[in-house]
């Protein structure tokens, strides 16, 4: 495949003149390297919409097969954290706490992703799995760590200072981007076996061009969720078995762009 952009050079006769880049691109590549133009990558296989509706198009001819194990992951997906906020009572640490408790048992659900298709799940898989149960409570704790620190920066919460109502526009910022970075952590952990720190860290790397792709991905897994706690909250079992799926989709397509494999220093 070779890159089409144009480039702009002098010709002999010192004129500015456009040529075709003729770059032999890489099968993956997203941007050419010499001229900067964009290949399809990001409107086909890394777009978050057309990952979307392949998505859905493979989610649903197994939705039968997974639809008992999926009440069973909301119950622990949703109903722990639910749970945590309840105990927390408007408490922020003492909410916090309870989160980084429960929130790594909704994550150990992206251990079973890769076994969707064949649809065969018992809920001592899930047991057997909370072997990772430890390196999710750290990256819990890493992204606790991060809001918290935005909250003092951003609001003078603990300090008693004033700051500029600015900030909490910041801050709203910061809190979408940095979900945006970590979309394909969970991925890291459980397929290249990264601890939650470094996947954090090659997360950041890899998705400095998917970035807004992440974004839209994440609008709309919100989108999905609240569509189905609107269906008196049953099609939760479904939208949220869902939002897994999609999830490790894309970081697995991020993987097959060799996206992942930058120099990672370490």
């Amino acid at each position: 495949m070779q890159c089409k952009g144009e480039i702009l050079e002098k010709n002999k006769l010192g004129n500015k003149v456009n040529r075709t880049c003729n770059e032999k691109l890489k099968e993956h590549a997203i941007f050419c390297p010499v001229c900067g133009t964009p290949t399809a990558a990001l409107k086909t296989d890394l777009s978050a919409l057309q990952n979307l509706r392949q998505g859905w198009d493979e989610f649903r001819m197994i939705i039968g097969r997974i639809f008992p194990f999926s009440i069973f992951m909301a119950i622990i997906a949703l109903g722990l954290p639910v749970l945590a906020l309840y105990l927390g009572s408007g408490d922020y640490f003492r909410t916090n706490l309870f989160l980084l408790l429960t929130v790594p048992f909704a994550l150990v659900f992206f251990t079973l992703v890769d076994q969707f298709q064949a649809g065969s799940f018992q809920i001592g898989m899930y047991v057997k799995n909370l072997k990772y149960y430890p390196a999710f409570f750290l990256f819990t704790m890493i992204n606790i760590l991060y809001y918290i620190l935005l909250k003092i920066i951003c609001t003078g919460y603990l300090l008693n200072l004033a700051t500029d109502p600015i900030l909490h526009l910041v801050r709203f910022i910061m809190a979408i981007y940095w979900m945006a970075i970590i979309l394909p952590v969970p991925y890291l952990m459980i397929e290249i076996e990264k601890n939650p720190l470094k996947a954090i860290l090659l997360a950041y790397k890899a998705g400095s061009e998917t970035r807004w792709q992440h974004f839209f991905l994440l609008v709309f897994i919100l989108l999905i969720n609240f569509i189905g706690m609107l269906l008196a909250g049953v099609g939760l079992f479904i939208t949220l078995s869902f939002s897994y799926y999609l999830i490790y989709k894309y970081s697995a397509m991020m993987r097959n762009y060799e996206l992942f494999n930058k120099p990672d220093k370490e």
